[in-house]
This record gives structure tokens, C-alpha cells and sequence, in this order.
């Protein structure tokens, strides 16, 4: 077997390919929503966020604590492309001023926020490693 050669693994070989898009129609709207894969730094530095550190007075140790919910916002406003979720017309038009997460929320039922959560979750590859994500969401 040939060894591999360093360039085989440089970005512009690899990253390209590696983010996927995905196009996903709700009936209620014109067109579909377009989302692409997280990469696993993307996720990592979303995790990061979705973290707080909690002093515990008798132990005298931090501990961190994920935020599920504030974890799944994040995954989600990260991947959707279209609909603009920064757009000041869009926010505007549902109340959500300054909330991308709270704009998509607005937005769609709970259905097609639950197959949306789903697409990003799968498209990313982290629907089998974050199932209890996917189950809060739904709940």
C-alpha cells in the first residue's frame, strides 16, 4: 500500500467536499430551506458556548454543565443558509429582532422544526451521538 501523501489531506482537497447541503420544503413556504453540514470544529466551538462553568461551594471545583437546548439553537441558526436567519426584513416580520434562533422558531411548527432539527442532526452526522438532543427538541 502507497503511503499517503500530505496534500491528499490540505483543505482545499478535502473541505469542499466534506460540507454537504441539503434542500428541505415545507409546504407552507415558496421555497425550500437550504442547510449544510457543521464541521467538527464548528461543533466543538458550539459545544464550547453551550457550556457553563458552575463553582460547587463545597467541593470547591468547577463544574460544566451543557445546555442541550442552547446546543441544538446553535447547531441549527449554524446550518440553515436560506432563509437569511440574520436578516433584518425576516426578524422584523416575526417579532424577533436580533434572534435568528427565535426567528426559525417563529417561523415553523413544531413539526417542521423537529424535521429541520433532524436534517441538520443527520446531514452533519451527529444524529446518532446527540439522539437525547433530537429528543429534547421533540419534547
Amino acid at each position: 500500500m502507497e503511503e499517503p501523501n500530505v496534500k491528499d489531506f490540505l483543505p482545499s482537497a478535502t473541505t469542499e467536499e466534506a460540507i454537504k447541503t441539503e434542500e428541505i420544503k415545507f409546504k407552507r413556504f415558496k421555497a425550500p430551506f437550504k442547510i449544510k453540514s457543521l464541521m467538527a470544529g464548528q461543533t466543538l466551538e458550539l459545544q464550547k458556548e453551550a457550556t457553563t462553568k458552575i463553582f460547587n461551594e463545597k467541593t470547591r471545583i468547577y463544574d460544566s454543565r451543557l445546555d442541550q437546548e442552547k446546543l441544538t439553537s446553535l447547531y441549527v441558526t449554524e446550518s440553515v443558509v436560506t432563509p437569511n436567519l440574520n436578516s433584518a426584513e425576516l426578524q422584523k416580520a416575526y417579532g424577533t429582532i436580533g434572534d435568528p434562533y427565535g426567528t426559525l422558531t417563529h417561523m415553523l411548527t413544531a413539526g417542521e422544526f423537529a424535521a429541520l432539527v433532524n436534517a441538520v442532526m443527520k446531514l452533519s452526522g451527529l444524529d446518532e451521538s446527540n439522539q437525547d438532543v433530537i429528543e429534547t427538541v421533540k419534547n
